[in-house]
């Protein structure tokens, strides 16, 4: 039975025990999880270009025909070696039956390497590959900040480049929960950079998109600040596109909650909201500085408390009744714009 933690992952495919035959990687994180089953992978000993000694299937295929795992696993090598069966996919079918005959009569020549989403506890999938002592489980939850910087520094270090604490922290808040996304952006950074000795706030200007939700600030920013058009178009196409409204929700609640704060450090300190917003640490992305300085300069305190309530209500009511969330949310975002607007026409902003 092998069951590990998610900080000893890293360090057991460093060197992977040779008695597991079957390698179950799962967690929340695809780009995670596929970054390190090709880990794997490549340490397995398999030839990944060789048809004959890499054998990939879909999750969905395998899980509908209960014995093509146990075929491929069982199959007799023609060159012999090291082989690799290598699912990967998501299925809503039950893919632990299909692997089951495995666990119970392991192979001594191929490995069974299974790529999964975030499995619960009580899994079938999980749990029989937990129990079965031919096979590991490896759970893949990170500390989103460490991995982050983790992503960085390996980019940097192969690309000879380095970069200053404020730069890498503006970076950082740019890149989100996509390991592969974030890898793509910091890559595409350094390719950019290259010829250079480090990378700049220009730079990164340049060249980074925000890899997890900068439609959702736009939305949140547009309806702080009055722009409705914005907003309301922005919101139809995060709706479109499948974003969950408590994502937006949620949003507008910790921005919200920033401003509040913000506000009233301005007024107690009389420094205008640009200042306040310079300030913040971890320094606020560069692409909303002017939007949210403009916020806390257009809100006054009892409108913030205010619009906090009304989101709690909000967020209340979206839980309550899934089926009116996006009407909800809409109302709440066109009501929040339009009060934004005339707030900043009477302070003249």
């Amino acid at each position: 039975m092998a069951q590990l933690k998610a900080h000893e992952v890293d360090r057991y495919l460093s060197k992977p025990d040779g008695k597991h035959r079957v390698i179950l990687i799962y967690g929340p994180d695809k780009g995670l999880v596929s970054e390190r089953a090709t880990r794997f992978a490549k340490a397995s000993g398999a030839s990944l270009e060789d048809p004959f000694s890499t054998i990939r299937l879909d999750a969905d295929d395998a899980a509908s025909d209960p014995a093509r795992i146990a075929d491929e696993v069982h199959t007799v090598s023609m060159f012999g070696g090291e082989r690799l069966v290598w699912i990967r996919g998501s299925t809503q079918k039950n893919l632990a039956a299909a692997v089951q005959p495995v666990l119970d009569v392991p192979p001594s020549d191929a490995l069974l390497l299974i790529e999964a989403g975030d499995l619960k506890k009580s899994a079938p999938l999980r749990t029989r590959v937990e129990k079965s002592p031919s096979s590991v489980a490896l759970p893949c939850y990170q500390d989103q900040a460490k991995a982050i910087d983790g992503i960085i520094d390996e980019e940097l270090k192969a690309a000879g480049l380095s970069i200053d604490r404020e730069a890498r922290q503006v970076l950082k808040s740019l890149l989100g929960g996509d390991r592969l996304a974030s890898r793509g952006e910091v890559q595409k950074l350094c390719l950019y950079a290259k010829g250079q000795e480090s990378i700049s706030l220009a730079d990164i200007e340049a060249v980074v998109g925000d890899a997890s939700s900068l439609a959702v600030d736009t939305v949140i920013d547009a309806a702080s600040t009055g722009d409705i058009a914005v907003m309301e178009h922005t919101f139809k196409r995060l709706i479109a596109q499948g974003v969950a409204v408590f994502q937006i929700v949620n949003g507008l609640q910790r921005h919200f909650q920033t401003l509040h704060l913000a506000r009233a450090q301005m007024d107690a300190k009389r420094q205008p909201a640009s200042a306040i917003v310079g300030a913040m640490r971890p320094p606020v992305n560069f692409q909303r500085r002017d939007k949210l300085s403009r916020a806390i300069a257009i809100w006054p305190s009892v409108a913030l408390e205010r619009t906090l309530t009304r989101l709690d209500k909000v967020s209340l009511e979206t839980r309550t009744s899934a089926a009116l969330a996006v009407p909800l949310t809409s109302t709440a975002l066109l009501a929040i714009a339009i009060e934004a607007k005339g707030l900043a026409r009477r302070a003249q902003i």
